[in-house]
């Protein structure tokens, strides 16, 4: 939600105010590529202020650093062709430029985008041309992520006539496109979505242009997520403020999976508790992880506290993230001594005997969710440790100072 409202300020005409930002890595990346854009963003307490110029950026070409932002790197590319001038070259991480990008590429390239990798199977370093895109009629697969629609949504009102996006292989459970609209009406831009069959047409009036809001973010869901688990394995009280349970965020469906495993849920409007019982969680259900992929790696630790076997599904795509998750999951669980059935698209976890978890050091992969996750499993076993910890600045920089906090036993090496 940050980085589509920071890129969306960014493309804006007009002042916008965003609050309650989240401090991570990714969020800083989408600051930071306005700012080498010419669209510095101030501060004014706890308000992030960006004077949005348009398309008109001040820096029409050189070097823009994306990090190891997948949000960035899939939502810049399409503003930044849209522009009635301008080239640059999007560079990133070594992590982000091996993920996937194609499927953005050939969708955008279908409104004449000036976009082309600088080397071959590496999708940055990036050289994007400005020069408006056409509309008309896209399509576009969801099928390894829906961040690659996102991207071609947030520039469809910026087209040179009205654009319809055709969107396919995208889970109807999944919510992440109902935040992508939800920003573009907080910034001015009307879009019109209905099924077609398989498919999820939008139709988007063009050309517009955004304009400034002011918008307050909610807390993230998918990060709250460990705290909540947390309570769980652990027979804890924990409260997460400003989670709306209503929200969009694909993230807040885990609010039911840590009930189904026997965790007390209460919600409103001000935040979440989840409060713990006594182990083994509720095991014994097979669950379609589509629509909260990003929270399959939390649940997998989970099921190794549960009284039957976990089977997670529907979760192919994942193994293009930051790392291939599921071969991650089932490869640090078993030295970890946990039994596990790995699939081309999910895994079974079955639950560790009693005393049966080994203490092990584990490798993230640089992996923001692997490094999180696998914390919880050291905090409700007998410890665990955790190499490159720092990896989890992605999205939580203060992680492992907050499990400390809620008491524990976090211990730096140096």
């Amino acid at each position: 939600m940050a980085n589509r409202a920071i890129l969306l300020a960014g493309a804006a005409h007009g002042e916008s105010r965003l609050g309650r930002l989240p401090d991570s890595a990714d969020v800083r990346a989408a600051i930071s590529v306005l700012a080498e854009l010419g669209v510095p963003a101030r501060r004014e307490g706890g308000v992030l202020v960006l004077p949005g110029r348009g398309l008109a950026f001040p820096n029409q070409s050189g070097e823009i650093h994306l990090g190891a932002s997948g949000t960035v790197g899939r939502f810049l590319p399409g503003l930044l062709a849209a522009a009635p001038a301008g080239a640059w070259r999007l560079v990133s991480s070594p992590q982000l430029a091996a993920r996937p990008l194609q499927p953005l590429l050939d969708a955008l390239r279908q409104w004449g985008a000036g976009l082309e990798p600088a080397m071959p199977n590496r999708s940055f370093p990036l050289e994007v041309r400005g020069g408006g895109l056409s509309g008309g009629t896209v399509v576009v697969s969801a099928a390894a992520s829906s961040q690659f629609a996102s991207g071609v949504l947030l520039a469809a009102p910026l087209c040179r006539r009205p654009a319809r996006v055709v969107i396919r292989n995208l889970d109807p459970e999944e919510t992440y496109i109902d935040m992508t609209l939800e920003l573009m009406r907080r910034f001015g831009v009307e879009a019109r979505a209905a099924p077609d069959g398989s498919d999820l047409v939008v139709l988007v009036d063009a050309p517009a242009s955004y304009r400034a809001a002011a918008v307050e973010m909610e807390a993230d869901a998918n990060t709250a997520a460990y705290f909540l688990a947390l309570a769980a394995l652990t027979g804890s009280r924990i409260a997460v403020i400003n989670l709306d349970p209503a929200s969009r965020q694909p993230g807040t469906r885990f609010l039911g999976v840590l009930s189904r495993l026997g965790c007390a849920i209460t919600a409103s409007p001000a935040g979440v508790t989840a409060v713990g019982g006594p182990l083994p969680l509720r095991g014994g259900f097979s669950l379609d992880m589509r629509a909260m992929a990003e929270l399959a790696v939390t649940l997998g630790v989970l099921a190794v506290f549960a009284d039957q076997p976990i089977r997670l599904t529907n979760l192919a795509h994942i193994r293009g993230h930051e790392s291939d998750r599921l071969s991650a999951l089932s490869a640090l669980l078993g030295q970890a001594g946990v039994v596990t059935e790995e699939a081309p698209d999910g895994i079974t976890v079955h639950p560790a005997r009693p005393g049966g978890i080994r203490r092990i050091v584990v490798d993230p992969r640089d992996d923001h969710r692997l490094a999180m996750s696998f914390a919880l499993l050291g905090a409700a076993a007998n410890g665990i440790g955790i190499e490159n910890s720092g990896c989890v600045a992605k999205t939580c920089p203060g992680f492992f100072r907050m499990l400390a906090e809620l008491g524990v036993g976090v211990d730096p090496v140096l």
